[in-house]
């Protein structure tokens, strides 16, 4: 995965507002999964398709305590950690 890569949300995902917190359930397997804040933006912004570069840029104008560095790394790690679960498609 690079910043060209492009990420969107998994159709067989649905996610819900559950107290302070995004919930999102695979339909598939029945398992659902708690966000954080910054883990929300990023799925809210994958309702349609996206680079990489898009996502880093969005959170980057949401979180601008945040270096370039930091935030293109630990996206990275958000997004694989996503792709393993099967949360996200990846083109």
């Amino acid at each position: 995965m690079d910043m060209r890569t492009i990420v969107s949300a998994s159709p067989e995902h649905v996610a819900c507002e559950l107290a302070d917190e995004l919930v999102v359930l695979s339909l598939q397997t029945g398992e659902y999964y708690g966000l954080n804040p910054v883990s929300a933006s990023v799925w809210s912004m994958l309702a349609s398709p996206r680079t990489v570069a898009e996502l880093r840029d969005g959170l980057l104008a949401e979180y601008a305590g945040v270096s370039p560095e930091e935030c293109e790394q630990q996206l990275m790690e958000l997004l694989e950690e996503m792709r393993g679960l099967k949360m996200v498609t990846v083109t």
